[in-house]
Order: structure tokens, then C-alpha cells, then sequence
């Protein structure tokens, strides 16, 4: 996430009950938008993009699944 949309996101107060669970929203989130990035610029289909896509949506899917773990949803 740059600089510039981090300013434009409030600063929640610490002390909030959801203080951890939007910070962790907020990194997934930048995750995200890295790889919509990072796939919008590849042309054809490799297996190293491949493997490179599992790899990030893997850790995107894990920071969510750290809010509320799968046996809970």
C-alpha cells in the first residue's frame, strides 16, 4: 500500500476491540492489490507466475484465515 492511501485510511485507536483483526484486513488487503499488480502485467501464463500466484493467494488466504479460523466461518 503506498504512503498515499495510507494516510487516507484512519488510524484506529489502539485500544479498539478490532484494533488487530484491521490491521490484519489492512495487510491483506495490500497484499492483494501487490499481486493484481504484479498479474496485470503478465502477458501469457507461465508456471513460474503459476507458482508464483499459489505462493501470494496462500498467504493472502492465511492472514484472513488468522481473523476467523476456517472452523469458525
Amino acid at each position: 500500500m503506498s504512503n498515499e492511501e495510507n494516510l487516507n485510511i484512519p488510524q484506529p485507536d489502539p485500544s479498539w476491540d478490532y484494533y488487530i483483526e484491521w490491521h490484519k484486513l489492512i495487510r491483506a488487503n495490500a497484499q492483494l492489490k501487490e499481486l493484481i499488480e504484479f498479474i496485470s502485467k503478465i502477458e501469457n501464463a507461465r508456471e513460474d507466475v503459476q507458482e508464483i500466484l499459489r505462493q501470494d493467494i496462500s498467504k493472502i488466504i492465511a492472514t484472513l484465515a488468522d481473523i476467523i479460523p476456517p472452523d469458525e466461518l
